[in-house]
């Protein structure tokens, strides 16, 4: 039964597909009507870029954070590029007193300009607009970043004491 257990893996998985199709087909949903199925890749890469982006929110609560291009945090790197995108140097992520939500704001922001507009927090649709644009970022250098699947590392306890094929040696 051992060296069948795949076969039984496979069997169900394929039942399991008949059976979503036929309850898919009784509800009258095509299969182009589900939702598309992600990777696990891009589930792995989605958690830890919500992970990262969470981390630089949480920091936000307690005083502005810029970004930092040298950051092993992937969020503040993605400030960091932020700033230089829209050129604005002093780009952080702050606490907004009065309503209680983590918001964009220049740092940077002549004086007279801030009390004029409010403030230093940048406007609603900016915000809205930046903080798509951070969590992109943000994914972008994780997925860049993380590596693919690789040999598995062998101890040396683990190596066949004979030699291998391609091995140069000479055995007496």
């Amino acid at each position: 039964m051992a060296d069948r257990a795949w076969q039984i893996g496979q069997l169900v998985r394929t039942l399991g597909s008949q059976l979503k199709d036929t309850f898919y087909g009784a509800l009258g949903l095509a299969a182009h009507d589900l939702p598309p199925v992600k990777s696990h890749r891009a589930m792995i890469v989605e958690k830890v870029s919500r992970n990262a982006v969470a981390e630089l929110v949480n920091q936000a609560r307690n005083h502005p954070q810029k970004g930092d291009l040298a950051s092993a945090n992937p969020a503040y790197v993605a400030l960091a590029e932020l700033a230089q995108n829209y050129a604005m140097r002093g780009l952080a992520l702050g606490l907004r007193n009065e309503t209680g939500e983590i918001s964009f704001l220049d740092l940077d922001l002549d004086q007279n300009l801030a009390r004029q507009t409010g403030g230093a927090f940048l406007d609603r649709a900016t915000n809205k607009l930046l903080w798509r644009q951070l969590k992109k970022l943000s994914t972008l250098k994780i997925d860049r970043n993380m590596l693919g699947p690789r040999k598995p590392i062998i101890s040396p306890d683990q190596l066949p004491d004979e030699p291998f094929d391609d091995d140069l040696r000479t055995t007496p």
